[in-house]
């Protein structure tokens, strides 16, 4: 019997990937929650074998949840499971103490692959993921500008170049407009960046938006 815990706070999804995972695992339990502050009740009432993942989640982001858990159960495997691309977000995840990430319009075909791998226990990383930590490896030598970023204020920034306000953004995130405000003025000066165009140009650039 499997024991896997789905964190997304679209009940919709949650419903398709525990459909997916019950029809490939006969012996298998799925449990649900909406937000980083269900998932931690969560986990402290049984024994899980895989957490399922969104990293963009209202309040504590998915990445800031990652490093909690594994704070108290190390050994505990977390696959990503979000709708970012994995140049957007993957090594941030990696790093945070994520085994495995997965963008979800690749979870029909993809998600039952990568829980067997982690079960198995190992990482999942496809060929991207494996591309994007070659890349890392060359970028140590030149420096990246964006690792002086926060994940909070990755996230900020990758909002505002989609377009979104920092009235959207702070009800999203369920924090402050002036919060959010911080956020963007830190991104700018880290970045080196005098206007919201030239913060939404960098973003495009470099595949953010």
């Amino acid at each position: 019997m499997y024991n896997f815990l789905i964190v997304d706070d679209h009940s919709i999804f949650r419903q398709g990937v525990k459909m997916i995972i019950t029809n490939a695992f006969e012996k298998s339990e799925c449990s649900e929650a909406s937000n980083s502050a269900e998932a931690l009740i969560n986990l402290n009432k049984k024994k899980w074998d895989l957490v399922i993942l969104d990293i963009n989640m209202p309040g504590r982001s998915g990445l800031d949840f990652i490093v909690d858990v594994l704070s108290f159960n190390p050994d505990l495997p977390i696959l990503v499971l979000s709708m970012y691309s994995e140049d957007q977000m993957a090594l941030r995840a990696f790093k945070a103490g994520a085994k495995g990430y997965l963008t979800k319009s690749r979870a029909a075909d993809d998600l039952i692959g990568a829980i067997k791998r982690m079960l198995s226990g190992k990482q999942y990383i496809n060929e991207n993921v494996a591309e994007l930590l070659v890349n890392e490896v060359r970028k140590k030598e030149t420096g990246d500008v964006m690792k002086a970023l926060s994940d909070r204020e990755y996230f900020v920034l990758m909002r505002l170049a989609a377009g979104e306000t920092l009235t959207e953004i702070s009800k999203s995130l369920t924090l402050s407009v002036k919060t959010i405000y911080t956020y963007r003025t830190r991104c700018m000066k880290k970045l080196n960046l005098k206007s919201m165009a030239q913060l939404v140009g960098f973003a495009k650039d470099n595949n953010l938006a």
